[in-house]
């Protein structure tokens, strides 16, 4: 069975559902967890807790004023969405929908009982597991399928979104009226290579995945 077309149709409806405020936020906060997580992890210092609010998704990064350090975190957590997604989509080249159902679920778990810390990033994170244990519980395969596949799809997209959210940032600390002479201009040039390299970075992750998982069905 060819997959191919469904999937692209899977991309495009992720697209579509980005640019829903509400849902967007909802879903994207995935992205967020998964970065949060990673710059806990690699032992910032910054912060042992994670917040997550429904007005924002993501928290970016200012590279202008952060230290060495913090920018390497920040990009590897940036970079670990990317690898996420090709690993999802791995995933969905091979048909092993409920294993992505189970990643996410095992996340927000570990998060809320380690990191999550306010209301609402809790909230989300129960809701987002119920609604995925309940197609896993009635055994609903056809749901998990499609659940499976729109949530690599999203990731992915949102992935991309977040690269150029960054790189925008380097355009307008860059267009900023407040900084003026040459020290402004240097200073800025950091945050505008971040953000080109990560959008790169993320844009290779979908051609990744459409040259090498996509083109197997």
């Amino acid at each position: 069975m060819n997959h191919t077309l469904p999937i692209f149709v899977y991309l495009f409806i992720a697209l579509i559902v980005s640019q829903i405020p509400y849902v967007r936020v909802y879903f994207s906060l995935c992205n967020t967890l998964l970065y949060e997580i990673i710059r806990v992890i690699l032992g910032g210092g910054y912060s042992k807790k994670i917040k997550l609010h429904s007005e924002r998704s993501r928290r970016i990064t200012n590279i202008e004023n952060s230290g060495f350090k913090h920018n390497i975190i920040s990009y590897a957590a940036y970079t670990g969405e990317s690898l996420a997604a090709i690993g999802l989509f791995y995933f969905v080249a091979n048909y092993n929908y409920l294993y992505i159902l189970y990643i996410f679920m095992g996340l927000m778990a570990v998060a809320v009982l380690l990191w999550i810390r306010n209301f609402f990033g809790i909230l989300w994170a129960v809701t987002f597991i119920v609604l995925l244990a309940l197609p896993i519980y009635f055994r609903y395969d056809i749901a998990i399928m499609h659940i499976g596949i729109f949530l690599a799809s999203f990731f992915l997209i949102q992935s991309i979104f977040n690269g150029i959210q960054v790189c925008r940032q380097g355009l307008l600390e860059r267009k900023n009226p407040a900084r003026s002479g040459l020290l402004a201009r240097v200073r800025v040039i950091p945050a505008m290579m971040f953000g080109v390299v990560l959008l790169g970075q993320s844009l290779f992750a979908g051609y990744f995945i459409v040259i090498k998982f996509l083109s197997i069905f």
